[in-house]
């Protein structure tokens, strides 16, 4: 019976350890969730389209990555339909402050802001220690780059078209 019982232990553990699944994700400024699936033991991270991304984690008190905003918005709309841009805002101090925020800095790309959400995607990326950081994804879920502070926007535009 102990061994059992044994097993049945470890296989749970070895399940819940290999794939944290799907997670939905409230989106600021749309009315659709994003749908993220991460694997640890894959190390992938994907988004419910299956193309290459960008996640791009800031603060609301951040000015380096304020100064990043016009670039991703610029990346936002040029690249629309093939390569998606979601914002992860640190900081939060509520839905109506986080919306005057994005009203205020002409935030045009996907920005998730809700703590649980917040700690997912840091964690799936293996924790954010500054901002702003960006990681870019392949369409397979695989990080492709990634980019600690402000970077330039040349350099931002080379690595999303080596992705799409």
């Amino acid at each position: 019976m102990n061994k059992i019982a044994l097993f049945a232990l470890s296989a749970l553990l070895l399940c819940s350890c290999s794939n944290i699944g799907e997670k939905n994700h409230i989106v600021l400024n749309d009315t659709s969730p994003l749908k993220t699936t991460f694997s640890p033991s894959n190390k992938t991270l994907s988004l419910n389209n299956k193309r290459a991304f960008m996640l791009f984690f800031f603060s609301t008190d951040c000015g380096a990555c304020k100064e990043a905003i016009p670039s991703i918005n610029f990346f936002a709309q040029k690249y629309s339909g093939s390569f998606d841009i979601v914002g992860i805002m640190n900081g939060s101090m509520g839905f109506d402050s986080d919306m005057e925020l994005l009203k205020a800095q002409n935030i045009t790309f996907k920005v998730i802001s809700e703590s649980k959400s917040v700690e997912y995607l840091s964690h799936a990326v293996g924790g954010v220690y500054g901002v702003p950081v960006i990681y870019m994804y392949d369409k397979d879920g695989k990080v492709a780059s990634r980019f600690l502070g402000l970077t330039p926007q040349n350099k931002l535009e080379e690595e999303i078209r080596k992705l799409i």
